[in-house]
């Protein structure tokens, strides 16, 4: 990357993060210097002032789509964050796109290069060359409003360019998904498709969040937007700005959550982590780290769902060194792993659909699992998996190969049932391999009391590649 947008990104961040402006002698040497945007009639709001640095973010032209493989993305919002022309939006926004085509509420229209987007946090930056002065908004020092104070979300929904919709300040600290490694703000202003990257502002005009998504129940307004906070947004521009990406350390690992009864089904009672389905042959395996390992804590961050370890690593670099604590045959142990380079740089998230409960699954009284195993020379199988039982609410699919139950490998397949119904637990812990998706872990309840509790439909494993 050349000096000078290295420089660029280091200035926007100590400007951004501090909320400061940049001095004019760092201003010659980096950056094109900020013009004033002229004075606003006297009539004219904070709201109407900012709704002129917002920006329309569509794909630039079909072929442009088709060249970058990306039939889907349908374009959303963004604002201008710096009067050189950067823009900062929503990374889904801008999906897999180089080119997109950028519209001001004046009607002036831009090219904009995409030269930089992070998957975990979902943002990105697009550049575009101006023939004038632009107006910008100004990232907030804080995002901590109290709860209740007035906020406005700025962009464009459903087509409706340059809308604006108004709300309040419903909570902090909130999560998407399992994994999403962000602690978005939550707001009550209206959001729908074409929001997404749109700045969420006070009455006087600053930033305190971009705005990304909905409930993942829903695509549409509920009542319920998120976020992103603002100084996390100026961290990552910063960094988006000088290198085109952000370059994280991760552990190697894909984990799914474990809960106090998987926990105990695997030696550890009174304790709960994430259990480890897969292990890299990077970082992880030179660190001594294996499948089945209970992981309870990541750098002094205690783990209870996959989302712990995103956000444990979220500002960590190749190399850093971190102290892993897990329990592994109901044992503990500590062991110091060097991170190596997280290349997920896509990040990609999905939706998790509830499944119906339907308890009848119950025969002459016995607890009925719904799944029959088989031997296939010398390897434990599913066999057919019943509809809406147990064993498929609860994630087994016929031709899964069983590789364990609560750790310990089955010599057969009638060993195998006799250990699952044997087991004085809530829960049988089945260490599985699936084709096409490697190893994971499902917990199996073993009565309907336990099944009841545990509520499928919530997510224990998220298909995204390893933390």
């Amino acid at each position: 990357m050349n000096l000078t947008r290295r420089t660029l990104g280091w200035f926007l961040g100590a400007a951004l993060c501090l909320g400061v402006a940049l001095p004019s002698t760092a201003r010659a040497a980096a950056m094109p210097d900020q013009p004033r945007v002229a004075a606003a009639v006297q009539s004219e709001t904070a709201i109407e002032r900012a709704m002129q640095a917002v920006v329309a973010i569509s794909p630039q032209d079909a072929a442009a789509r088709k060249q970058n493989g990306d039939s889907e993305a349908a374009g959303g919002s963004g604002f201008v964050i710096h009067a050189s022309g950067l823009i900062l939006t929503n990374a889904h926004v801008v999906a897999k796109l180089d080119t997109v085509e950028v519209t001001f509420a004046n009607g002036k229209r831009y090219r904009g290069k995409v030269i930089g987007r992070d998957g975990r946090t979902d943002l990105a930056i697009v550049k575009i060359e101006p023939d004038g002065p632009l107006p910008i908004l100004k990232l907030a020092k804080s995002s901590r409003l109290p709860l209740g104070a007035k906020v406005f979300a700025l962009g464009n929904p459903m087509g409706n360019r340059f809308s604006v919709t108004s709300g309040i300040i419903s909570g902090y600290d909130r999560a998407y998904d399992v994994a999403w490694p962000v602690n978005f703000i939550q707001h009550d202003a209206a959001l729908n498709p074409g929001n997404s990257g749109g700045p969420l502002i006070t009455e006087e005009g600053e930033v305190i969040g971009i705005n990304t998504a909905t409930p993942p129940e829903t695509i549409f307004d509920i009542g319920i937007g998120l976020a992103i906070p603002a100084e996390l947004a100026a961290k990552i521009a910063a960094q988006l700005v000088a290198d085109g990406k952000v370059v994280r350390g991760r552990l190697g690992v894909t984990a799914s959550s474990a809960d106090a009864g998987m926990a105990e089904a695997l030696g550890a009672p009174g304790k709960s982590g994430l259990i480890i389905d897969a292990v890299g042959d990077g970082a992880a395996a030179r660190s001594g780290l294996k499948i089945g390992d209970l992981l309870l804590s990541v750098g002094g961050r205690k783990m209870e769902v996959v989302r712990d370890l995103s956000m444990a690593l979220i500002d960590s670099k190749p190399g850093d060194k971190v102290k892993v604590e897990i329990v592994r045959d109901g044992k503990p142990l500590a062991l110091a792993v060097a991170l190596e380079a997280d290349d997920d740089l896509a990040g990609e998230r999905g939706k998790v659909a509830a499944l119906a409960m339907d308890m009848s699954g119950t025969a002459g009284g016995a607890y009925n699992l719904g799944f029959a195993l088989r031997g296939d020379g010398g390897r434990v199988l599913v066999g057919k998996v019943d509809e809406a039982s147990i064993g498929q609410m609860y994630g087994l699919y016929e031709g899964d190969e069983l590789l364990a139950v609560d750790g310990v490998a089955p010599r057969d397949a009638a060993a195998a049932m006799a250990a699952i119904r044997a087991s004085k637990r809530d829960v049988a812990v089945l260490r599985i391999q699936r084709a096409g998706q490697g190893t994971l872990h499902v917990a199996l309840p073993l009565s309907a009391e336990a099944a009841k509790a545990r509520r499928p439909g919530v997510p224990r494993r998220f298909p995204r590649g390893p933390l």
